[in-house]
């Protein structure tokens, strides 16, 4: 029992003192991604294919036709209801392709309408972050977001991270293509050539350093049987009590 603790003390030790050392440098860290994703202004996207269930907006550029400004969510058989036209299919189509499917529809009850598409939710398709992120999971895929766009998303990179080895997991699971991308060169260095433009589906997979990853593995075994063996302490106290 006193070796184990002590093992824990000592991890536990190390560990803080490494977290007070790192937790300056890795606030930095996260403050660069963000200003870096909140600096790149990106175009509405033009190819993105909506599908259902995306909501999409649709304006009327004429002053006197904008009463017919809609949002509308894409239904699952494809569709989006509007004034007048009722049931549209939209979904397969890039937003300047619906627009020019309903200048087309329209202009049997306006002269020559101009209309913008865009997209007001993205949530059909994702791009998911895993390992020493802040929040793991699936983050909407928009059609233009780059690595320091997920990444800043789902909250930045945890102290523990190994920026140098992190990896974009794209394609066929069974024959995925694996791309490495230098975290700490896009942020110290600037290098914009890591921050790479994500597509759909792709998996972000960022690894614990080196020593977060042995602490992990102390981890696993050591609290198993930690636990274990407070449980029987627990008990042989409380036994000792009884007896007194």
């Amino acid at each position: 029992m006193t070796l184990i603790r002590t093992v824990s003390l000592v991890v536990v030790g190390v560990a803080l003192v490494l977290a007070s050392g790192c937790a300056s440098s890795h606030d930095v860290v996260n403050e660069r991604l963000l200003d870096l994703a909140m600096s790149e202004k990106k175009e509405p996207n033009q190819t993105y294919i909506v599908d259902p269930p995306d909501s999409i907006t649709i304006e009327f550029v004429a002053r006197e036709d904008r009463d017919m400004n809609r949002t509308a969510q894409v239904r699952s058989d494809g569709t989006v209801t509007l004034m007048l036209i009722e049931d549209v299919k939209v979904a397969g189509l890039t937003t300047p392709e619906i627009g020019r499917k309903l200048e087309e529809m329209y202009s049997a009850y306006f002269h020559e309408p101009d209309i913008l598409v865009s997209v007001a939710a993205y949530r059909s398709k994702h791009i998911y972050a895993y390992g020493e992120v802040g929040r793991q999971g699936n983050v909407p895929y928009t059609g233009n977001q780059t690595v320091a766009d997920v990444i800043g998303t789902v909250g930045g990179v945890s102290s523990r991270a190994w920026m140098s080895r992190m990896k974009v997991i794209r394609g066929d699971p069974d024959d995925p293509e694996v791309y490495r991308v230098n975290l700490k060169k896009l942020i110290y260095e600037g290098d914009m050539r890591q921050n790479m433009i994500l597509a759909e589906d792709d998996v972000i997979r960022v690894p614990p350093d080196p020593f977060a990853w042995v602490g992990y593995q102390i981890e696993k075994v050591l609290f198993p049987f930690r636990s274990m063996l407070s449980a029987v302490f627990t008990e042989k106290q409380v036994e000792s009590a009884v007896s007194y």
